[in-house]
């Protein structure tokens, strides 16, 4: 059998996002921000957006190669066995801090929210991604459905639309989940049905209905990308101009809120970069380093607050002033710390092949590697072998 080759470029920006993700976790104890520092985190926070259309894009265009029935159980799984793992393993560590620290209100205050918990990521704050991609994963069957339709380029164009034009209400509105509450239609709430989110089923609803019209605007811009009349050109259009498309994120990404609306910043920051990664693949080979952080980047998703966590204490302890004066040099360095050591970690942890699948959902990184050479090989066909 011939091995599989993942795309670089995906593995590179992979690396970058998840980079970007301690960024933006390595200064929670810092209460004074540089504005260059600020300026670092704001164009950090293209990670989620990608990790959404990356995901999303994926799984789509394997449906559309392979026209076969979505793994929805394969998948929902893989995410929600590492979620309950590491929503314990968080749990335990944090109680154990607190009740040493004698930090009792604290230690309290983990099991004050049950809802938050177990739906929506409480024991640690970056687990949310997992629950909101779980519900993106449910929402594939809706392309499967349409795919199964032969649904037209200019029908997905509309509903792309639609679909960030509600997302745009409900971001403007203030409607959006308010977090660490993890409430959603506060403000919708509060005119026809005032302390709504008390109860537990209506707000674990609202809250499923806010992360079902976020998801969708990338699934159908993904749904738009991969379908076959759309995805040979735009492959040839990404190829010939490799350096524009990455140039083109970056100027999105540091400069696009000042131009567009909310909820379409928000998505072309994802698919920018998604194509500006596969743009990026056609420019290099792939290299033992790059495809293994590409790999490991979803344990070291998971692991990485852990880190954060030790360094910000250890920091604390050394130099009590850190939390006024932490220089934007020292934060990039302490958060490529975090990120080699939970890197590190993550691979040791993945040498056991049972324990990688219940700690970090390893299958589900082994099937991705199964859409990027779909992706390689949709590169390759002549629009007339395309599935029609």
């Amino acid at each position: 059998m011939r091995e599989h080759k993942r795309l670089g470029g995906i593995d590179l920006f992979r690396g970058l996002a998840i980079y970007a993700v301690i960024i933006l976790h390595i200064d929670e104890s810092v209460k004074v921000m540089s504005p260059g520092w600020s300026k670092i985190t704001d164009f950090a926070l293209f990670a989620v957006p990608f990790f959404l259309a990356m995901s999303f894009y994926l799984a789509i265009n394997k449906l559309y190669l392979s026209q076969s029935s979505y793994p929805l159980r394969s998948r929902l799984l893989r995410l929600l066995i590492p979620y309950g793992v590491w929503s314990i393993f968080y749990l335990i560590y944090k109680s154990a801090k607190y009740l040493v620290a004698g930090e009792s209100s604290k230690f309290l205050g983990l099991f004050g929210d049950p809802l938050s918990l177990v739906f929506f990521g409480g024991a640690a704050f970056h687990l949310y991604f997992l629950p909101l991609l779980s519900i993106g994963t449910l929402l594939i069957k809706l392309v499967e459905f349409l795919s199964a339709r032969n649904i037209s380029v200019r029908k997905l164009g509309i509903l792309a639309l639609v679909s960030l034009l509600i997302y745009e209400v409900v971001l403007l509105s203030g409607n959006e989940l308010k977090t660490p509450a993890n409430v959603a239609f506060e403000p919708l709430l509060a005119v026809v049905f005032p302390g709504g989110n008390s109860h537990p089923l209506l707000r674990l609803l609202l809250v499923v209905i806010f992360w079902t019209l976020r998801c969708l605007p990338y699934i159908m811009v993904a749904m738009l990308l991969a379908h076959p009349a759309v995805n040979q050109r735009c492959f040839k259009l990404i190829n010939r101009y490799s350096l524009l498309w990455i140039l083109t994120f970056l100027v999105f990404n540091t400069f696009g809120d000042l131009i567009m609306p909310q909820s379409i910043y928000e998505v072309s920051r994802g698919f920018t970069a998604l194509i500006a990664a596969l743009a990026a693949s056609t420019m290099f080979n792939e290299y033992f380093l790059i495809k293994s952080l590409g790999y490991c980047s979803f344990g070291i998703y998971l692991i990485h607050l852990f880190f954060t966590e030790i360094f910000q204490s250890v920091a604390i302890r050394l130099y009590p002033d850190y939390v006024h004066e932490a220089k934007s040099i020292f934060l990039l360095l302490a958060s490529m710390i975090v990120l080699l050591i939970s890197w590190g970690i993550t691979v040791l942890l993945m040498q056991r092949k049972n324990l990688s699948l219940i700690l970090f959902g390893l299958k589900q990184q082994i099937s991705q590697v199964a859409d990027e050479q779909s992706i390689k090989k949709d590169q390759r066909e002549p629009s007339a072998t395309r599935p029609k």
